[in-house]
């Protein structure tokens, strides 16, 4: 009876606690009434912080020019070329070997259907206040982690030469490999670069506008053609060419931007390209001529960009490979050594990590790590180990590659002060249908010689994340992997994610305002960001920046429509107008966010 009597107890004690839980919940339901309507301004303007100008280091990277010019090789003429479309190329018997008829002789074989609308740089004006009004707040909405990223986190924007300098054929400038795309002698209906977004007369109203709105660096790349129009050492070298990116250099300085530069982006000289053999001593040749004259102001240089997949979309041998590696080193040598810099030097890596399609499945396990071994290993574990070129990739038949001498891993290995990666999206991988060992056997192969099938489809039949209009994917949950295998495996000083971007699915088909409004890339960037952060935080790696892809909406390569900008240009209007999109503001938010001070 007593314990009856207990149980009867605590049952009406429970009871009672109950009932206040369901009077508590009672209490909290939502209280349903009418009351008067009024609007809400729920808009505010809030304006852009422009950067502290000039900007200005303590000490220079390396000595002025008029030192180091005693380190330039002796005999070299400076000059400059114009080019007349309308001339008659001269019996080659009477033409010079760099004379005015041969440079008229490189463009022989290329004209283009647009044309620049500029001929000389144009003033920069004051971005108008209207143009940096904030647009509609999307926070609390993005909810904001705590963690932070370092006080001296490198973040800014990238573009390159080709894809939006235009005026090819102006002011002494030469050929390079891309200039046959959207050629009328090449007949391929791709968009010509002759135009493109004309940053080369345009740059100090495109620099102007990176300031107003307070993006701190500026990654862009100096056309080796414009400097050395005829590509090879010994050749003639072009004053005006010069002085536009001493120009460009001191106009980043001048309104607080930091200069990062990259002396080639796929843009190699057409001659320097039929002479691969010899390029260590036409790019050092070339990067002498750009680096006792600019090095004292800029502290960031990247030799080449994704050199590593050059071989497939712009050479087709593997044996330029080592001619890269070498180049390279040469640079980075002459520059630390010679020269006596002190700022730092990387090369720029494409890898959009591959996982296991079916991570059970051991060889989708050992797909995936021979992907990486044909675009990271083979530059990565010389440059940052000090390791020969993967077995993977040299006991491939045919592949017409052989393994680096030890004087050569030698001369290539630590030349670099951090690494830099292209990480736009991760994709799942799996073997050749036939196998690996059948694919790599056969060249003809499409897949050869990785002989890896790659989708962006998971075994379970949904796409790994947001697709865009090409390329790229919103695809958070992998970003922590992408740093980690780079971190872990190559372990450097550090990773600079070098570009990365999203280009929303037929962008270019929409309004102008609907360009702008680009919530999708605002969403990539924050999600790949907060990976970043949590990777810095919870993973040890030490990312150190982040330079969105890209400056503006641009060539790609012969497209104008996958369109990757933070800025939209009008290339109708005869004056090529700027637009900053909604992704931009919310990008400088991000960091002025989660910068620490």
């Amino acid at each position: 009876m007593f314990l009856l009597n207990t149980f009867l107890a605590a049952a009406l004690v429970w009871g009672e606690l109950i009932d206040a839980l369901v009077a508590r919940t009672s209490f909290d339901a939502p209280n349903y009434r009418y009351s008067s309507f009024s609007y809400t301004q729920l808009t505010s303007n809030r304006y852009a912080t422009s950067l502290p100008s000039p900007v200005s280091f303590p000490t220079p990277f390396a000595p002025p020019f008029s030192e180091a010019s005693t380190l330039l090789p002796t005999g070299v003429t400076y000059t400059t070329y114009s080019f007349n479309p309308t001339a008659t190329a001269a019996p080659k018997s009477e033409t010079e070997q760099y004379g005015q008829e041969a440079y008229h002789d490189l463009w022989t074989t290329l004209s283009y259907t647009d044309a620049p609308p500029f001929t000389t740089t144009v003033s920069p004006s004051a971005v108008p206040s209207t143009e940096l009004v904030f647009p509609p707040a999307l926070t609390p909405f993005l909810a904001n982690p705590t963690k932070k990223l370092p006080a001296n986190f490198i973040w800014g924007v990238a573009g390159s030469a080709w894809q939006i300098e235009g005026g090819l054929q102006l002011e002494g400038r030469g050929p390079s490999v891309l200039d046959t795309t959207g050629s009328i002698q090449a007949n391929d209906s791709a968009t010509d670069s002759n135009a493109a977004v004309m940053n080369y007369f345009l740059y100090k109203q495109d620099i102007a506008r990176l300031a107003a709105l307070g993006v701190p660096y500026y990654s862009f790349s100096i056309s080796w053609t414009r400097i050395v129009p005829f590509g090879v050492a010994g050749s003639p070298v072009n004053t005006e060419g010069l002085a536009h990116y001493d120009d460009v250099i001191n106009t980043c300085l001048e309104y607080g931007v930091t200069p990062i530069v990259t002396l080639t982006h796929a843009d190699y000289p057409s001659s320097v390209a039929a002479d691969m053999g010899n390029l260590s001593t036409h790019f050092l040749y070339y990067a002498q001529q750009v680096m006792t004259r600019y090095a004292d102001r800029v502290p960031y240089w990247v030799t080449f960009n994704e050199p590593n997949i050059a071989i497939g979309y712009i050479f087709t041998d593997y044996s330029i490979l080592k001619d890269l590696l070498l180049a390279h080193a040469a640079v980075y040598h002459w520059y630390k050594e010679t020269l006596g810099g002190t700022a730092q030097i990387t090369i720029k890596f494409a890898n959009n990590l591959a996982l296991p399609l079916d991570s059970t499945n051991s060889t989708h396990l050992d797909s995936a790590l021979r992907y990486q071994d044909f675009i990271l290993g083979i530059m990565g574990n010389p440059i940052l180990l000090g390791e020969q070129i993967p077995s993977e990739v040299l006991n491939t038949p045919n592949i017409n590659l052989t393994a680096l001498t030890d004087e050569e891993l030698a001369t290539v290995k630590g030349t670099v002060d951090f690494i830099s990666i292209d990480p736009y999206v991760s994709q799942y991988a799996l073997p050749a249908p036939e196998g690996i060992e059948t694919c790599a056997t056969n060249s003809s192969n499409p897949l050869w010689p990785a002989c890896v099938s790659l989708t962006n489809v998971q075994s379970n039949g949904w796409l790994m994340g947001q697709a865009s209009n090409a390329y790229a994917y919103i695809a958070p949950q992998y970003v922590r992997q992408q740093l980690g295998y780079i971190w872990n495996t190559f372990r450097p000083k550090g990773i600079l994610v070098a570009e990365y971007g999203f280009n929303p699915f037929d962008d270019a088909k929409r309004s102008l305002d609907a360009q702008r409004y680009d919530l999708e890339r605002t969403l990539y960037y924050h999600f790949f960001l907060r990976e970043v952060i949590t990777a810095i935080h919870e993973d040890g790696i030490n990312v150190i920046g982040a330079l969105a892809w890209s400056v503006l909406d641009n060539n790609e390569f012969g497209s104008f429509d996958n369109m990757y900008g933070l800025q939209t240009v009008n290339r109708t209007d005869g004056r090529f107008e700027r637009h900053y999109k909604r992704s931009f503001f919310d990008y400088v938010d991000f960091f002025h966010q989660h910068i620490e001070s």
